[in-house]
């Protein structure tokens, strides 16, 4: 009877992964996380990550390259920053990539080895995007269209308008608004303003991602020529008017 009572309890030890002395049983695999896809504007600062889960006992080497040139990224590259993070059973290796200097779409693979010589790989992507905003121009009460032309994107990307107040305008009274659709690599967002009254600037905010906004301003003019021309006309009518009697 107590033989088979000290079966079972070896038994339900081993059930929750350890031995009667508390220790594991077997190491977890040592495996690679790779961040999401970088996808910003050209004058924006990105950050890509690797992160290496149950990592090995000793040293590691980490680097970054970028796969378009092979070319590996020290910490005192320009344009570029290099750090680490040690955590309870893993390491995170990031690369803040200032975009600004780096003007293309690229691939950048991260490397872990260990002392032993085994090699964990991982391929992170970054994806750059240009905005170029366009206003208008137009006479008081005339309707304006302001428009976001979004270039060398890899997705549809949301798009919301604000006026002055930081009010989406998407929905409001006056104002008519297109997200638009990327169509071979382009993405063009339009707001129409029924009755423009004033000199404002509109924000085009777009989302790679929910929690990654980029906005743009873009300028509405608004000139009184039109209205004072027609009131011209309306006086000069008048007068000859009153001089025909």
């Amino acid at each position: 009877m107590n033989f088979q009572l000290a079966i079972v309890v070896i038994l339900f030890a081993n059930s929750l992964g350890e031995d009667l002395f508390g220790d594991e049983v077997s190491a977890s695999e040592t495996s690679i996380e790779v961040s999401r896809p970088a996808v910003g504007h050209m004058n924006t600062t990105m950050t890509v990550s690797c992160k290496l889960l149950n990592p090995p006992a000793g040293n590691l080497t980490m680097t970054w390259t970028r796969k378009s040139d092979y070319k590996v990224i020290t910490e005192a590259e320009t344009g570029f920053n290099v750090s680490t993070e040690t955590g309870k059973n893993e390491v995170t290796l990031n690369l803040k990539i200032n975009a600004t200097m780096n003007t293309k779409d690229d691939l950048y693979v991260c490397k872990f080895e260990s002392e032993d010589g085994s090699i964990w790989n991982g391929t992170a992507r970054v994806f750059l995007f240009v905005v170029t905003p366009h206003g208008d121009a137009v006479d008081f009460g005339d309707s304006a269209i302001l428009s976001c032309v979004i270039t060398d994107i890899v997705k549809n990307l949301t798009v919301t308008w604000e006026d002055e107040e930081e009010r989406n305008v998407n929905d409001l009274q006056g104002y008519s608004f297109v997200e638009g659709k990327n169509v071979g690599g382009t993405q063009t967002s339009t707001l129409t303003i029924g009755k423009a009254t004033k000199n404002a600037t509109y924000t085009c905010t777009l989302y790679p991602y929910e929690d990654e906004p980029y906005s743009t301003p873009v300028k509405l003019e608004v000139s009184n020529s039109g209205s004072a021309l027609r009131l011209s006309a309306v006086l000069s009518a008048l007068l000859l008017i009153w001089r025909s009697f």
